[in-house]
C-alpha cells in the first residue's frame, strides 16, 4: 500500500464525526456523491471496509472505528499547521473571526467593531454570536469573549473587568407598580427570566431569595429579549449595569443588593497569539471593553 491521500483521510474523518455523508459534505463544502467516491477510493487503497452501509445510512465498521482516533489527530495537526501559518502574517489585512454571546454581541460590540474597522479598514471582522461555546482549537473562531475562564492548556486568556449585574425595571413599569423595597417583595411583581435554562433560577435560590420558576411571568432564553421586555415595561429583570447607562429608561432597583459578578475573559489559541492582526484586535477589545466596564 502506497501513501494515502490526506484529502481522503480528511473525508473519512468528516463522515465519521458527522455521522452521515450529507452532513459531512456540508462541512467540507463538497457534494455527497464526491464524498461517497472518496470514501470508496480510500477503502480500496486500504483494502478494508470503513463503513457498513444500509438503508439507514453509514455506520463505522470495526476497522473504521480503530482508525477514527488517528484521523482526528491528523485533522488537529492540519488545523495547527494552518494556525501557525496564519500567525506568520504581519500585514494588517485579512479576516478575523470573533465569537461572543448575544448580549455582548448586540449591545457592546457594534460600536467597538465600527471603530476598529475605521482604524484598520483592510481587516474584515466576522462575528459569531451565540451563547454556545465556540471551539478555538478547531478554528471555529480566532478570538472569543467568554464569561468563564478556559481550562484548555492550549488557550491564552486575558482577564477583563468583571461585569456587574443589577436588578432593573423601566420607569414605565415603576409608575404602575410600587418599587420593591427588598428581595422578598420581588415575588409580588412581574418578573422576566429564563425559559428552559434553569441556571438563573438556581442562582437566585442560592442567594436565599423567595422566588420560584412559576413567579417569572415572561420567559425567554434569548437574553436581548429579556432586556427589551424590561425596557418596554413588561416587568423586573437582571442585566448588566453598563446597559442601565445605555438605556436611560431602565432604573436600578434594590441598589444595595449585591449580585455575583460575571467574570469576563478574552481568549485566543496559543498558536495565533502572535498573529499581528489578531493581537491588535485583542488589544483593541481589551482597551475598549475595559473603558466601558470600568465606568460601572
Amino acid at each position: 500500500m502506497g501513501k494515502t491521500d490526506w484529502e481522503l483521510i480528511q473525508s473519512f474523518n468528516a463522515v465519521a464525526q458527522a455521522g452521515s455523508l450529507s452532513k459531512a459534505a456540508l462541512i467540507l463544502g463538497t457534494s455527497q456523491p464526491t464524498l461517497s467516491r472518496q470514501i470508496a477510493r480510500l477503502e480500496q487503497q486500504l483494502g478494508i471496509t470503513l463503513f457498513d452501509r444500509s438503508t439507514q445510512g453509514l455506520r463505522l465498521s470495526g476497522a473504521g472505528s480503530k482508525l477514527v482516533e488517528s484521523s482526528e489527530a491528523m485533522a488537529e495537526a492540519a488545523s495547527q499547521f494552518s494556525r501557525l501559518a496564519s500567525g506568520s502574517h504581519i500585514s494588517l489585512e485579512g479576516n478575523i473571526r470573533l465569537s461572543a454571546n448575544e448580549v455582548i454581541g448586540l449591545y457592546y460590540l457594534p460600536a467597538i467593531i465600527t471603530a476598529f474597522r475605521q482604524r484598520y479598514p483592510k481587516v474584515n471582522v466576522e462575528l459569531d454570536i451565540s451563547n454556545s461555546e465556540t471551539s478555538l482549537s478547531k478554528r471555529d473562531a480566532d478570538i472569543a469573549l467568554r464569561m468563564f475562564r478556559p481550562s484548555q492548556a492550549e488557550l491564552v486568556a486575558r482577564r477583563l473587568p468583571d461585569i456587574t449585574l443589577r436588578v432593573v425595571a423601566s420607569e414605565k413599569y415603576l409608575q404602575a407598580h410600587p418599587e420593591p423595597a427588598n428581595p422578598e417583595e420581588l415575588a409580588q411583581h412581574n418578573l422576566i427570566g429564563f425559559d428552559r435554562d434553569i441556571q438563573f433560577v438556581d442562582a437566585i435560590k442560592s442567594l436565599g431569595w423567595p422566588v420560584e420558576e412559576k413567579d417569572f411571568n415572561s420567559r425567554t432564553d434569548f437574553l436581548p429579549l429579556q432586556i427589551e421586555l424590561a425596557r418596554t415595561g413588561a416587568g423586573i429583570s437582571v442585566t448588566h449595569e453598563h446597559l442601565i447607562q445605555k438605556f436611560p429608561e431602565l432604573k436600578m432597583i434594590l441598589p444595595d443588593l449585591h449580585l455575583p459578578k460575571l467574570p469576563f475573559w478574552l481568549v485566543c489559541h496559543a498558536d495565533v497569539q502572535h498573529n499581528r492582526r489578531i493581537r491588535v484586535l485583542m488589544d483593541f477589545l481589551a482597551e475598549q471593553l475595559g473603558t466601558l466596564l470600568n465606568q460601572q
